[in-house]
C-alpha cells in the first residue's frame, strides 16, 4: 500500500468502525415511550399538594431499590410537592394476581400515580394472556380513578438480555406494550442501559457471591455486578434501574394535558378488567368447620412469614376439609402461601373434579411461607359457578422435588412452626394454607369453610 493511499484507508476503516458502533446501538429497543405522559401527577405536585404513588410489582419492586429511587428522583424535581409511597410489591406473583389484588392493595389507596412492573414473573406466561391481565389493571384504575396516571417500567432476568440487544423487547415487555400503546400509557425499558453497559464491558449481568465488590458495587476489572442471581439486581443495579429513571422521566412527566383518562374500547375481550380477590370472612368459619380449619392471629410466626400484604390466612389441617364458594364468571384461582408443610389439594368446579395441585415447590423451605397464587388454566362460561378446594389425604413426595433442588429433606430441620401442628421435620406436615379466591367475575356467596364427615 502506498503512502498515498494509507490516509484514505485509515479513514474508511474509521468510518466502518463508527457505522457498526453505530449500528450497534441503533439495535436496541427504544428505551422508553412518553405517549400521554403523566400529566395529572405533574400538575398536581407542581402546585405543592400531596401525590401518592403506587408501586404494583414483584420482588424486584419490593426491594429498597428502584422503588425508592423513584420517590427520590420525584421529590428532587417537585421539591414543595408532599409524595406519599403505596407499596404494593409481592414476591414471586405476576399480572394476574397484581389484577386480583389490584382493589385491594390499590386502589382503595386512592393513588396518584402507579407504576407496574410485572415483565419479569409474567415471562412464564402466554403473551395473550399477559396482554388481558394487563389490560384489566388499565380499566379498573380509570374506572375507579380516572385521574390517575400509569406508567410501565420493564426490568429484565438474564434470559431477556440477548433479546434486547438484538432490538427486541421480551415476549412478556412486548404483550405489556400493545397494552401501553392501546391506552396512550408511557413506559421505560430498564433492560436498554443494562445491555448497553453489557455490550460496552462496563456491566457483568451475573456474578455469584464468591466473586467480591467493592464500594461502588464493581468486581476487580471495574465491571459493574448487576445480579448476584441472574435476575434481582444488587444496589448497584438497582442504581442502574434509577439513572434510567432520572433520565426518562422528565421528558414524560412534561407529556400530555391534565385530565380524566377515557377507558378506551378493549384490546381484548377477556381481559380481566372484573378481576377480584374475595377473602374469606369469618363467618364462613361454622362450629361444624372449627374442628378443620383455623385462622391465624397476626402475630402468628407463619402470617409475619407471609408478610404484610397477605390477605387474612385460615389453615386446613384435615384431610377432607373443603373450602366452597359460588360466583359469576370466567375465571377462578386461590391466593395462599407454599411452605414445606403444604399438602395436595383438588379443585372441582360445578362438581367435577378439574385439577389436583399443591403450592409446594422446591422453593418451600423451613422457615418461609410466602404468598402464592394458583389458577385454574381454562377459561369458563361466562356463568354462574361453584368451585370447591379440599385438601387431599395423599402425601407429596418432597424429598423427590427437594433434591431436584439440592436440598436433603432427611438433613436436621427446625420444628414446623406452624398453627396446624405439624411433626418435628417441617416436611412432615400436610395442610392447605388459603387467603381466598381470585376471580373474574362477580362473588354470587361468601366462601364456606367444611370439615370432613365424622
Amino acid at each position: 500500500m502506498t503512502a498515498s493511499r494509507l490516509p484514505r484507508f485509515i479513514s474508511a476503516a474509521f468510518a466502518l468502525l463508527l457505522c457498526g458502533a453505530m449500528l450497534r446501538a441503533a439495535a436496541l429497543p427504544p428505551e422508553f415511550s412518553a405517549r400521554d405522559g403523566l400529566p395529572n401527577a405533574r400538575a398536581k405536585a407542581l402546585a405543592g399538594g400531596q401525590v401518592r404513588v403506587a408501586f404494583l410489582g414483584g420482588s424486584i419492586t419490593a426491594a429498597n431499590g428502584w422503588r425508592v429511587h423513584t420517590l427520590e428522583i420525584l421529590r428532587g424535581v417537585f421539591p414543595k410537592a408532599a409524595f406519599t409511597e403505596i407499596y404494593a410489591a409481592v414476591s414471586g406473583t405476576g399480572s394476574n394476581y397484581g389484577a386480583a389484588r389490584l382493589q385491594r392493595d390499590v386502589l382503595r389507596h386512592k393513588p396518584d400515580l402507579l407504576f407496574v412492573e410485572f415483565a419479569v414473573n409474567d415471562s412464564g406466561q402466554r403473551t395473550d394472556a399477559i396482554a388481558a391481565q394487563m389490560e384489566g389493571i388499565v380499566r379498573q384504575t380509570w374506572a375507579a380513578s380516572p385521574g390517575t396516571d400509569i406508567c410501565f417500567v420493564y426490568t429484565l432476568t438474564i434470559n431477556m438480555l440477548e433479546r434486547i440487544k438484538a432490538g427486541e423487547y421480551p415476549p412478556s415487555a412486548a404483550a405489556m406494550e400493545k397494552v401501553a400503546a392501546h391506552y396512550c400509557i408511557p413506559s421505560v425499558q430498564f433492560g436498554v442501559e443494562v445491555a448497553r453497559r453489557d455490550e460496552a464491558g462496563t456491566l457483568v449481568f451475573h456474578a455469584p457471591s464468591s466473586v467480591k465488590a467493592d464500594a461502588a458495587g464493581n468486581d476487580a476489572q471495574g465491571r459493574l455486578i448487576f445480579t448476584r442471581d441472574k435476575t434481582h439486581p444488587t444496589d448497584a443495579g438497582h442504581r442502574i434501574y434509577a439513572a434510567t429513571l432520572k433520565r426518562t422521566l422528565p421528558p414524560i412527566l412534561e407529556t400530555g394535558r391534565p385530565g380524566p383518562h377515557a377507558i378506551a374500547a378493549p384490546l381484548t375481550a377477556d381481559n380481566w378488567q372484573r378481576a377480584q380477590l374475595v377473602t374469606i370472612p369469618d363467618s364462613a368459619a361454622t362450629a361444624q368447620a372449627a374442628s378443620a380449619w383455623r385462622k391465624l392471629a397476626p402475630r402468628d410466626t407463619v402470617a409475619a412469614q407471609a408478610g404484610s400484604m397477605a390477605p387474612p390466612i385460615w389453615v386446613a389441617f384435615t384431610p377432607g376439609a373443603t373450602a366452597e364458594f359460588r360466583f359469576k364468571g370466567t375465571r377462578i384461582g386461590l391466593i395462599g402461601l407454599k411452605g414445606a408443610d403444604n399438602g395436595k389439594f383438588r379443585c372441582f368446579i360445578d362438581g367435577q373434579p378439574v385439577a389436583t395441585d399443591t403450592l409446594f415447590d422446591s422453593f418451600s423451605t423451613p422457615g418461609r411461607h410466602p404468598l402464592k397464587p394458583w389458577f385454574f388454566q381454562n377459561m369458563l362460561s361466562d356463568s354462574e359457578h361453584t368451585v370447591r378446594i379440599e385438601l387431599l389425604a395423599e402425601k407429596i413426595n418432597k424429598a423427590a422435588i427437594m433434591k431436584k433442588a439440592g436440598v436433603n429433606v432427611a438433613d436436621p430441620t427446625p420444628d414446623a412452626v406452624t398453627s396446624a401442628g405439624a411433626g418435628t421435620s417441617a416436611y412432615d406436615g400436610h395442610v392447605l394454607y388459603l387467603c381466598g379466591f381470585l376471580i373474574v367475575g362477580e362473588p354470587v356467596a361468601a366462601p364456606v369453610l367444611t370439615a370432613p364427615a365424622p
